[in-house]
């Protein structure tokens, strides 16, 4: 399969050692769907699929001179923000972006716990929500999206509120709720009982991508959704698998 060079898709987000998630997760969804990712790293984390010791916090001003230096070679029309240390890191990433690429479109998935239990982040939600502004979806699942306080969708960006963790043991159903309209778009599939290390960074990142090659945002979920259940099937111990094309 040959991979799209011309327009690479973006990623700021966390290395995990195990590739399972975070950028090197999040490159690996880009490839599959045939576009070049390049990224950006906002923590230099300490972990496995199965332990999370300490998340290694990257500067703004590290991050910042890594975004500077890749966008004098390349433009992104389409951005993947994941794990950030604080509200006020993914506001400084957020006003940079916005003001180099305005036009691009950005997917926030936000990131509070590790999968292994770490807590990321307690701050107030007021203090995310003001940033719902600068981006274009926001992918959360049922804690984070009730925490954000954004279950039931956002008036300025598209919220696709992922359903892995309802209690709902037979099927597994995402709702998109798109800006000013009343009623979700909802995405039933099997439910897989299978504990997978990074399967939201993945996710997200297959949304991207797909979202990138058609331009449409319920076509790019329908896809993904059927990627993520090969992905929960393969893999050893906590760790998923893309299956190959």
């Amino acid at each position: 399969m040959s991979i799209m060079l011309t327009k690479p898709l973006l990623t700021i987000a966390g290395f995990d050692p195990s590739a399972g998630a975070g950028i090197l997760a999040d490159i690996k969804a880009f490839e599959h769907c045939g576009v070049y990712g390049q990224a950006v790293c906002t923590a230099l984390t300490v972990q496995n699929e199965e332990h999370f010791k300490e998340p290694g916090w990257v500067s703004w001003q590290q991050i910042k001179a890594q975004l500077l230096v890749l966008s004098r070679v390349r433009d992104f029309n389409y951005i993947k923000i994941g794990l950030v240390e604080s509200p006020q890191t993914l506001e400084k990433i957020l006003k940079w972006l916005r003001k180099k690429y305005p036009e691009s479109f950005i997917l926030w998935d936000p990131i509070l716990k590790a999968s292994a239990g770490f807590e990321f982040h307690k701050q107030n939600a007021v203090s995310w929500q003001k940033l719902f502004t600068y981006v274009n979806l926001i992918t959360p699942n049922l804690p984070e999206a009730e925490f954000l306080g954004i279950s039931k969708g956002s008036l300025k960006a598209a919220v696709l509120v992922k359903g892995g963790h309802s209690l709902n043991s037979q099927k597994s159903e995402d709702l998109l709720f798109l800006p000013h309209s009343p009623t979700p778009v909802k995405f039933v599939s099997k439910r897989i009982k299978k504990e997978r290390h990074g399967s939201g960074c993945t996710l997200s990142a297959l949304i991207l991508a797909n979202f990138a090659r058609h331009k449409d945002l319920e076509k790019a979920i329908h896809e993904t959704k059927k990627v993520m259940q090969g992905f929960f099937m393969n893999g050893t111990g906590k760790l998923g698998v893309i299956k190959q094309k």
